[in-house]
């Protein structure tokens, strides 16, 4: 098959799998360091099995193959699924245009009522947010439920609990696969939509508590409080 030809991330993954030969998996991964950046063996076997990977991840893929001759040929390839794949998410995705309408609507009611209440509720729900209320009998906050809409391959955090805020989209190697990663606030959501398992942390530099979450979607958690992750 010619690079041309290539229409999938799976074709992508065995086209690369040729490329590497007879060199091993963990071959390519001790040698892929670029710019402080690397690949695991299993990102490598992620990767040839359909994951596709970033601009980077491929140039270090290519360069633990010593092939870094193809990558001006490849990476146009590589965009060009990605964009594929971008445009078929948003054509069948119930967040498109019209789900993100929904949750706009959501968001302007509740805006509106907050600001059409007192000051004192409006320091309670401020409270709240911050996790510092601890009041007896006090009023219950609640939020409508936002989507956990979160790109194929990537951790996705929330600063509010039900996916509400703006949220952050990590790799899940997010600089490299095995550094503990701080986030900027406390995630208080989190869904993991990558093939692999994460490690999240209730303090910082991968310390605390330690909630294990699963890959490719599944059980999002919809109310944690997460400081730093790790890839597990």
């Amino acid at each position: 098959m010619n690079a041309s030809e290539i229409i999938s991330a799976e074709e992508f993954g065995e086209y690369l799998r040729k490329l590497r030969g007879r060199l091993t998996q963990q071959a390519v991964a001790r040698h892929s360091n670029i710019d402080r950046d690397a690949l695991t063996r299993q990102r490598v076997s992620n990767i040839e099995n359909g994951a596709l990977p970033t601009a980077q991840q491929l140039r270090c893929y290519l360069h633990g193959c010593d092939r870094l001759g193809v990558l001006d040929g490849l990476e146009p390839v590589r965009q060009r699924i990605e964009e594929s794949a971008a445009r078929a998410k948003r054509a069948g995705d119930p967040t498109g245009p019209t789900g993100v309408h929904r949750v706009s609507r959501r968001l302007a009611v509740t805006v509106v009522a907050v600001a059409g209440t007192t000051a004192a509720v409006t320091g309670v729900a401020v409270a709240l947010f911050m996790g510092r209320y601890a009041g007896d009998g006090a009023p219950e906050a609640t939020t409508a439920p936002g989507v956990p809409d979160c790109v194929d391959g990537s951790v996705c955090f929330w600063p509010e609990p039900n996916f509400i805020g703006r949220k952050i989209t990590l790799p899940p190697d997010y600089f490299t696969d095995s550094t503990c990663q701080p986030l900027p606030f406390v995630a208080r959501s989190v869904q993991n939509n990558s093939r692999e398992r994460q490690r999240l942390f209730a303090g910082t530099s991968c310390t605390g508590q330690v909630t294990i979450l699963q890959h490719l979607n599944r059980a999002p958690l919809p109310s944690v409080a997460v400081l730093s992750f790790r890839h597990s």
